[in-house]
């Protein structure tokens, strides 16, 4: 299967850029992190210290996501070839997940823009308990939740297929594991380790989308 047996265009190198610059950003973005907790008072006192490089992590991580969308749409097409629905599935489910996630960053940058700008501790408490308060998180949830539902859909037909696609994409499912587990116990070398892998497999669907416009199928898969 190749990507692509048209010469190189804006599409092809659109779309690598995105996969390289995208999850480049988010991982440095993510190596930049403060420390986090899951309780609201002890995760704002760790940001009055730290509010700078909280407020960068969460700018960086907001671009890159918002810059991963076009390579994603391109790689997927490679699911969608072996699997259509299946392809159709995890386009619909991680724009949505893209959606939430970019929403929870801009949500934190606020925070962190919040303290930068002077505002008391206990009211940035405040506000950091109320983004993530029930309401909230059953709206942000479910989105957040594609995401990562939406990336297993997309990978595992490209594992199963083998080659250098299913190394990549298998790369790019473990990452994301690893920061769904960071969301979950707050640990943030988790999501760092999970950055690096999903970076490490969107770089190789890069260049495997730049070979791809003069490759084989046997080059690719």
């Amino acid at each position: 299967m190749t990507i692509s047996s048209a010469p190189r265009d804006y599409r092809t190198f659109i779309a690598a850029a995105s996969l390289f610059v995208g999850p480049l950003l988010m991982t440095i973005g993510d190596l930049m992190h403060p420390e986090e907790r899951m309780d609201p008072a002890q995760q704002i006192a760790i940001l009055v210290d730290h509010a700078p490089h909280w407020y960068t992590a969460h700018l960086l991580l907001f671009a890159g996501i918002v810059l991963f969308i076009p390579g994603f749409l391109a790689v997927s097409a490679l699911t969608m070839a072996r699997k259509p629905a299946a392809g159709y599935a995890a386009r619909i489910l991680v724009l949505m997940g893209t959606a939430a996630l970019a929403s929870i960053f801009v949500g934190e940058m606020l925070v962190g823009r919040f303290v930068l700008d002077g505002a008391d501790p206990a009211m940035a408490t405040d506000l950091l308990e109320s983004m993530f308060s029930g309401p909230l998180l059953a709206a942000v949830g479910p989105a957040l939740l594609a995401f990562f539902v939406g990336t297993a859909v997309f990978a595992i037909p490209l594992m199963k297929g083998g080659g250098k696609a299913g190394w990549a994409a298998g790369l790019l499912l473990l990452g994301t594991l690893f920061i769904l587990a960071e969301i979950l116990s707050a640990q943030v070398i988790l999501s760092q380790i999970g950055n690096i892998l999903a970076f490490c497999g969107s770089s190789t669907f890069a260049w495997l989308i730049l070979q791809g416009a003069t490759s084989t199928a046997s080059e690719l898969t």
